[in-house]
């Protein structure tokens, strides 16, 4: 989409309160611009460039995150009451079919696998879009289908890329995973 927001040294004044947020967020919405694609590859005549070690990089680097873009905490209650704060996150069904769907038919173009990432043992949105993934993958023999929490993801995607295909996973995961 594009840098948005105010000077960087005049983001402490008030006209720039939430510029961000209310920029972004409102265009996703709006729009129903619900699935964001954030591919990861490292081509060989780019490899001497990339972070990871040599032997890492051999093994393919070849990653599709599918993150759902207008639900989760972003599009919650954001509420503070003196020393107390909170931010809900929600989805139903349908907001997550969406991404799901996308990453399956996706994953059928690549290596025929899908990663959910999650935080299940705790949220229970997580549980849902366990749940809804699932029941789509019913219609998607040919693709696997494996569950992952995001904290084990975030050092599994570092330590062996190849072991991924199409990551799908909620706004705020999808968010830090991919960035």
């Amino acid at each position: 989409f594009g840098s948005v927001g105010g000077p960087v040294d005049q983001q402490h004044e008030p006209r720039w309160k939430d510029c961000e947020k209310n920029a972004l967020l409102g265009i996703r919405k709006r729009f129903n611009l619900a699935n964001n694609l954030r591919p990861s590859k490292v081509y060989p005549f780019l490899s001497h460039l990339c972070p990871l070690k040599p032997s890492i990089i051999a093994a393919g680097v070849d990653v599709l995150v599918v993150r759902e873009l207008v639900g989760g905490i972003y599009f919650g209650e954001h509420k503070r009451e003196g020393d107390r704060a909170w931010d809900i996150m929600a989805y139903d069904v349908e907001g997550i079919k969406k991404p799901v769907i996308f990453a399956f038919e996706a994953a059928r173009l690549r290596k025929k696998k899908v990663t959910v990432v999650d935080k299940a043992n705790v949220l229970e949105t997580s549980r849902l879009w366990g749940e809804v993934a699932r029941e789509v993958k019913v219609g998607y023999p040919d693709v696997e289908l494996e569950f992952m929490y995001v904290d084990n993801a975030a050092m599994q995607i570092i330590q062996k890329p190849s072991a991924f295909d199409v990551i799908c996973t909620e706004n705020m995961f999808g968010d830090i995973l991919s960035d």
